[in-house]
């Protein structure tokens, strides 16, 4: 009986990272299997598109970790940053930026993996060390990539990913910040990952959080999906609630918090009426800010807003931030408040 009910679970969501692009689905599954052709050529089709080609590079990157990426040297401890994919595309091409770019993401990524997606605290000595040894490696990598491909902004969404892990001085995160938005001033994978330097988990506060987003999206044109920024930073502040503040407390007493704010309801509002419900093209990351607006409308209880945004999702899940809901898993926080949408309409 629990078979078939995950057999009948797994065919109503998809939680791969690469979502309902085939080609990068398809350049990922060979990539794992250390052909890398079908990757070169999906990052190359996206040097005029810089937000598909940031996701284009952390989904490529991230090929590398969960069981498919390098050995760990068991005499050192070290993981081995030779042997992947993106370490051989890189040293047999090390004048492309592309591979450069690719690699340095790939070293974030299997920095990341070493040191777990726990709080601070929970994270072991030796862990700290493998992080930022592979954290300065990705470093000196991407700083190739940029020499390489000066009007990218691609390698400074990855040096502010690099300075979120490390806890980088705010005069050093407010340059790279500059150099991003120089090249591309609505990039929405860099306007992602300043939102996250700002939240209180990092670097910032609930104050400093909503200010960026809300200055954001006073600015950002209709259609743009910058307009799910402050969704964003909704879910971060519920995590960060339920977590770290009141960890003995069920999960919808903060979810009538969130919605009996009548500034975080505008929000979603916004978000539906000048993103979601605009005739605007897909842009690279598009499912996972539909994700996040499914998530703020289905934890204030508004499912009938939520369903059309369901529907259009269909089975792509992203982990995050479904996996951010109480206790139960990812997986099930999805079906479920899909569930509930469905029936709303």
């Amino acid at each position: 009986m629990i078979s078939t009910v995950w057999r009948v679970l797994t065919n109503q969501i998809d939680p791969t990272e690469a979502q309902d692009d085939a080609a990068l689905r398809e350049a990922c599954k060979q990539a794992r299997q250390g052909f890398d052709e079908l990757a070169r050529q999906a990052v190359a089709r996206t040097r005029d598109d810089y937000d598909r080609r940031a996701r284009y590079v952390r989904v490529l990157a991230e090929s590398t970790t969960g069981g498919f990426g390098s050995p760990i040297d068991r005499t050192t401890g070290q993981v081995d940053t030779s042997a992947d994919w993106t370490d051989r595309w890189a040293a047999r091409c090390p004048t492309d930026p592309d591979a450069q770019v690719v690699r340095a993401r790939s070293l974030i990524a299997r920095a990341w993996e070493v040191r777990g997606s726990g709080w601070a605290s929970t994270v072991r000595p030796e862990q700290w060390a493998e992080f930022h040894r592979l954290l300065h490696l990705a470093e000196q990598v991407n700083d190739l990539a940029t020499r390489l491909a000066p009007a990218d902004p691609t390698p400074w969404v990855n040096r502010l990913q690099m300075q979120i892990g490390y806890s980088a001085p705010r005069d050093d995160v407010e340059q790279t910040w500059r150099q991003l938005t120089y090249r591309d001033p609505w990039h929405l994978g860099g306007h992602v990952l300043k939102l996250t330097y700002h939240c209180h988990k990092w670097s910032g506060s609930h104050d400093e959080m909503f200010g960026f987003a809300r200055s954001v999206v006073a600015a950002a044109p209709v259609g743009s999906p910058l307009h799910v920024l402050p969704v964003r930073a909704a879910a971060e502040w519920a995590l960060w609630e339920e977590e770290r503040v009141s960890p003995d407390r069920p999960a919808d007493e903060i979810a009538e918090r969130w919605r009996q704010d009548s500034a975080m309801q505008a929000e979603l509002d916004s978000a539906l009426s000048r993103w979601f419900h605009q005739p605007a093209a897909r842009h690279g990351a598009w499912l996972d800010d539909a994700n996040f607006l499914a998530y703020g409308l289905a934890r204030t209880g508004r499912d009938a807003d939520a369903a059309p945004v369901f529907a259009a999702i269909g089975k792509y899940m992203t982990l995050v931030p479904w996996n951010w809901w109480g206790d139960a898993r990812a997986d099930i926080n999805f079906v479920r408040a899909r569930r509930r949408a469905r029936r709303a309409t």
